[in-house]
């Protein structure tokens, strides 16, 4: 079988899309308001506490000494392992494939993977008008939340290794060797790094006979623990693959962090911050890297944006100081993912990307006012905007979960009852609105980020106060609605249809509450990820150049992934010159 020639990607059009093809197989993609979502955060929370115990799943590890690391790599792609860099080792170009944010709605992760690993033409930076080949990356490189709602062995295999093994088998033999490396984010800690292990930790001799896999193992949530159940009374254990195997690709790393030199002027570290900031150990490793290569150029991999929606982030921020990285003093090219969009900022000597569409649900562009400028974004601001209005009715339906109904309806249905005693004095159901406007408020400003923005107390109690006062109107309006038709007002009728527009309409104004949120940039994911959005997926395809001049970068991209004839989109191309 002849491999298929290299497909040209043109940048988006910029037409703003309304209509998306959503999964139709097991696993599909995690609603957030779901039992399986629900599961990931109680495993968030477990995992939080245990870290604040001090309980840390790098206790195994041993950091791989960077140049250690910098000869295994360039022994399994064949290259002199005494050179003084990746690039050099070689003695040609480099080309690394980035994707982070996977293992999402399983249809979507197999049409990802197509476009991963598929060589393209895009733009030569030498010679403008002229094309280059840019090959399938011998690096594959994660960055972070490898599967949702929990990166666990099962979920990491559902919904990364079996969709990109099937991809894979139906490709030209490719006698390339290949490399995998990756770093965990949060979605990876909930589960201590078992299943990223797994996948990434550096393979024991005897698991080098396990074979890629290509069916996953109960896809149902429920069935596999109540499979871990049986087998916890029985005192036995779920058996687990000791390897989860990406056909092609061979692990190299022993830890979680790891350092190299990338190229003559470029050195690499990436980071891992667990749930909080890098630990002690990761600290003195890199701030010894870091301190000792002044001269050099650094590329950074974060599980975290240093900005993102145009402000600092929190946990970026901490990171790069934890480290001690001066972005101001030397060049640095920053590469993260975490935020499920394309993004680009220039700021001084940082080049800042954004890359976080490897499957996992869209986030938006920052859609209110201010901000830094970004150089390039994908999806854009009007698209986003087309998207958001579908938010309250797609939470009002139940397509992103029904916890929202459930927690209205554990809320109202005493307050309605209650109500209903003085149904016959005061023609309507009084449902305790002034308890309910303040458990509701307290409720929505916590969820808008009031510890950050006390301005968003105000609408939160707009929204909560319209949801309390629901049962009123809705009593009212059925009384009335019942007299004009004729019909004998049966009390208890009124009260069970009231409870049902109550939570309906309720879980509507708590949609648009979020869009508000989102919309005035009071807060910007959890609309999204309410969402669910299946749309713009992406990677980035980086030429680590043999000259030693830099890395040149191309973000491509698919509008539909499941979409019919959708075809591979040139979303961005960039350049890191140090010194330049």
């Amino acid at each position: 079988m002849a491999p298929p020639p290299p497909f040209r990607p043109e940048p988006p059009d910029g037409t703003l899309r309304r209509r998306f093809t959503r999964g139709k197989e097991r696993p599909y993609g995690v609603v957030w308001f779901g039992v399986t979502s629900f599961w990931g955060h109680l495993r968030h929370f477990l995992a939080a506490a245990i870290a604040t115990e001090d309980v840390d799943s790098r206790d195994w590890m041993t950091a791989d000494d960077p140049e250690d690391l910098k000869r295994r790599i360039a022994r399994t792609l064949g290259g002199n392992e005494d050179a003084p860099s990746l690039v050099e080792a070689l003695g040609r170009d480099l080309w690394v494939d980035f994707i982070a944010d996977t293992g999402d709605d399983v249809g979507v992760s197999r049409a990802t993977a197509r476009l991963l690993f598929a060589p393209y033409e895009v733009p030569d930076p030498d010679r403008p008008g002229e094309l280059l080949v840019a090959p399938r990356g011998e690096i594959l490189l994660f960055g972070g939340d490898t599967a949702y709602p929990v990166a666990t062995a099962q979920e990491i295999t559902n919904r990364v290794i079996v969709p990109f093994n099937q991809v894979l088998g139906t490709l030209p033999p490719d006698p390339t060797p290949r490399v995998l490396i990756g770093i965990p984010g949060n979605h990876d800690w909930y589960d201590g790094l078992d299943g990223f292990a797994r996948m990434f930790r550096r393979r024991a001799d005897s698991d080098d006979a396990v074979p890629p896999s290509v069916t996953g193992f109960s896809p149902l949530m429920l069935q596999h623990y109540a499979e871990w159940a049986r087998e916890f009374v029985r005192g036995g254990k779920v058996e687990k693959p000791h390897a989860l195997v990406l056909a092609g690709y061979t692990p190299v790393q022993n830890a979680s962090y790891f350092a190299l030199r990338l190229a003559q002027r470029i050195d690499l570290i990436a980071v891992d911050r667990q749930l909080r900031t890098p630990d002690s150990r990761q600290r003195a490793f890199f701030t010894e890297r870091y301190q000792e290569t002044r001269g050099l150029a650094t590329m950074v991999v974060l599980p975290d944006p240093v900005y993102r929606f145009g402000h600092p982030s929190k946990s970026g921020t901490a990171m790069v100081e934890s480290i001690q990285l001066d972005l101001g003093a030397r060049d640095h090219f920053v590469l993260t993912g975490d935020v499920h969009h394309y993004e680009r900022v220039e700021q001084d000597r940082l080049l800042h990307v954004i890359a976080g569409g490897g499957g996992a649900f869209l986030h938006p562009a920052r859609l209110a006012r201010g901000g830094l400028p970004h150089r390039a974004q994908w999806p854009e601001a009007p698209q986003c905007r087309r998207l958001l209005r579908q938010v309250p009715w797609k939470i009002a339906r139940g397509r992103s979960g029904v916890l929202p109904h459930l927690v209205l309806l554990a809320l109202f249905a005493p307050a309605v009852l209650f109500g209903l005693r003085f149904y016959d004095r005061l023609g309507l159901i009084l449902a305790a609105p002034v308890s309910v406007t303040l458990v509701l408020t307290t409720t929505y400003a916590l969820i808008g980020g009031v510890r950050r923005r006390k301005s968003v107390l105000p609408l939160a109690f707009i929204a909560a106060f319209g949801t309390a006062l629901l049962p009123v109107v809705s009593s009212l309006g059925f009384r009335l609605l019942f007299a004009s038709q004729g019909v004998p007002v049966t009390p208890p009728w009124v009260a069970v249809l009231t409870l049902i527009a109550t939570v309906v309409l309720g879980v509507f104004i708590f949609g648009g509450y979020l869009a508000f949120l989102t919309a005035f940039g009071f807060e910007h994911t959890q609309a999204f990820t309410a969402l669910d959005h299946p749309g713009f997926k992406h990677f980035v395809r980086l030429r680590v150049r043999a000259d030693g001049r830099g890395i040149d970068g191309y973000c491509i991209g698919v509008v539909d992934p499941l979409g019919k004839d959708e075809k591979p989109v040139l979303v961005d191309r960039f350049e890191f010159r140090p010194g330049s």
